[in-house]
């Protein structure tokens, strides 16, 4: 690194580093390899699916589980364990017990130990944000129903305002704690590079809906009656990006009954048909709720692999799926796409026919009415919570 003034004879020159500085980019990647490495050395597992959960078992049994983010962590497990982990860290990386968690990461977690529920908010990150940005005011919707067919070169540039700053928060809130918000923050988010007016007007009612509904809270219940299954709805807005004309990808997965992950993003190729784009969806939908099972299997190593349901309102991609079949309409999509027939053929996952109104990943892809976006944004958030 080049030493700063203030070094008498040594400032400017470069000098070689005996360990990593905090503010070097390599410096939290430094940080978290010493972390694992020694919960390693304790006794902890990482797992394949996602290196920064770990787990420390006894036996058959799952004793305790580490969630790292940079040098927060939570955990859980048994009370003993946590003491042994503190005195063991804390020669070489000082670490302290908070307690039960209450706040991480910009987001309020509340358990209600009794009703068996867990409630995740970021209401104080969204007034923090309303404030910083000055909001005053409210929308029942994030998004307003219409077409993607404006042409960039008929609209005036937003000029000096926080467009990126205003993205970069949004989907802060959309990824942890908002999914309702995501097709309208992705909407907004691919004009990051040079805005215009209707998209910073877009970004305003995105806040202006938060400023309404940010005491709306994710919410997670216990449920014994409910096996452990996976399941995952998928849906497809096709041809919706004016400029290319790709199609969006949307879906949720859940977990006894509660979301665990989603995602609505463009697709990476031009789809020719409605149901050529929702097979491609379903695609996406299954490769991500592959991921949530592999976690579940190593937090669970003693439950059985399930198969996963996937509920799809288009009958066409249901036959794709289903049927290994080639004809004029299909024979073209590339063969990466056609890993949901082996899956379907060996019961790995089971395709399933849902009703469109019912169809909950509509939230994820298209802007929706507000009867029908509060139908879908109520399953999804599990329960509302009002204050």
């Amino acid at each position: 690194m080049k030493l700063p003034p203030g070094c008498d004879s040594m400032s400017g020159k470069i000098v070689r580093l005996n360990k990593s500085l905090y503010g070097l980019k390599q410096a939290s990647r430094t940080s978290y390899k010493r972390l694992v490495s020694d919960l390693l050395w304790i006794g902890f597992e990482q797992s394949l699916s996602d290196p920064c959960v770990l787990r420390f078992m006894m036996g058959d049994e799952v004793m305790g589980i580490f969630a790292i983010h940079v040098d927060d962590i939570l955990y859980a497990g048994t009370k003993r364990l946590a003491e042994v982990i503190v005195e063991a860290l804390g020669d070489s990386l000082p670490t302290k017990n908070l307690g039960e968690v209450r706040f991480f990461l910009g987001c309020e977690i509340s358990r209600d130990r009794e009703a068996g529920t867990i409630e995740i908010s970021q209401e104080s990150y969204i007034r923090n944000v309303l404030e910083r940005f000055n909001i005053c005011r409210t929308s029942s919707i994030p998004a307003s129903p219409a077409n993607d067919s404006r042409s960039v070169m008929e609209d005036e540039e937003a000029g000096d305002v926080p467009f990126r700053e205003v993205v970069g928060c949004l989907m802060w809130i959309a990824n942890n704690t908002r999914p309702e918000t995501s097709n309208a923050v992705r909407t907004v988010a691919r004009h990051s590079h040079e805005p215009k007016k209707s998209d910073w007007k877009a970004a305003q009612k995105i806040l202006s809906y938060l400023k309404e509904t940010a005491h709306l809270t994710l919410k997670y219940k216990q449920d014994t009656t409910v096996d452990v299954g996976t399941l995952v709805y998928v849906d497809a807005d096709f041809a919706s990006k004016a400029t290319d004309r790709r199609s969006v990808s949307g879906a949720l997965v859940l977990v006894v009954g509660c979301l665990v992950s989603w995602f609505s993003w463009t697709q990476k190729c031009v789809s020719l048909s409605t149901s050529e784009a929702e097979y491609i969806a379903m695609g996406d939908g299954v490769k991500e709720a592959f991921f949530v099972n592999g976690m579940l299997q190593f937090l669970r190593p003693s439950a059985k692999p399930r198969k996963i349901d996937v509920f799809e309102d288009n009958e066409g991609a249901i036959a794709l799926a289903e049927n290994p079949l080639s004809s004029s309409r299909s024979k073209h999509i590339d063969v990466r796409h056609h890993f949901l027939r082996n899956l379907t053929e060996e019961g790995v996952i089971e395709v399933t026919h849902v009703p469109s109104k019912e169809q909950h990943a509509d939230i994820l892809t298209k802007a929706l009415p507000r009867n029908l976006f509060e139908f879908h944004r109520d399953f999804v958030l599990g329960s509302v919570a009002e204050k």
